[in-house]
């Protein structure tokens, strides 16, 4: 140390400043989640990959939103539980032929083709996930090399 000042501090403060911004690689994660939460996720609507969507990102993160109401059940898989009406005092839904993809009744059905219930014993659902793998893998994919070759390149 010369004059009280460390040898090599204006390197080292170019060094830090340049590994601070990490928004692209944060970026550059949460769009490789998008993508690979899209392909591994379960399909019957195609409801759930369209809900699959990049959030705000910036140096301390990024988000990924999945907007369905059952994306956790279908990540994580669920008890089994009772269903009961909310708003009705029973439950009703087609039979099989019925329905469309979306479960609701096709037009021109009639009551006989319908199932009717107060309530339901649902067995419960498997896990299937879809987000986590998709998060782990673009970390991955990304890693730690991007940091280190800022930290080189500000040397």
């Amino acid at each position: 140390m010369k004059g009280g000042q460390l040898r090599g501090a204006d390197a080292l403060r170019r060094r830090f400043r340049a590994i601070e911004d990490v928004s692209p690689l944060f970026r550059q994660v949460q769009l490789d989640t998008v993508a690979g939460a899209k392909a591994r996720v379960p399909v019957k609507t195609g409801f759930l990959r369209r809900a699959i969507v990049p959030g705000p990102f910036g140096d301390d993160g990024a988000i990924v939103y999945v907007n369905a109401p059952y994306a956790a059940p279908v990540e994580f898989g669920s008890r089994s539980h009772v269903i009961v009406p909310k708003r009705a005092r029973i439950l009703a839904w087609p039979k099989s032929g019925h329905a469309r993809l979306s479960g609701r009744p096709k037009k021109g059905t009639k009551s006989g083709d319908m199932v009717f219930a107060r309530k339901v014993n649902h067995p419960g659902s498997k896990a299937q996930p879809y987000l986590v793998p998709a998060a782990e893998e673009a970390l991955r994919k990304v890693g730690i090399e991007p940091i280190i070759e800022r930290w080189n390149k500000a040397g």
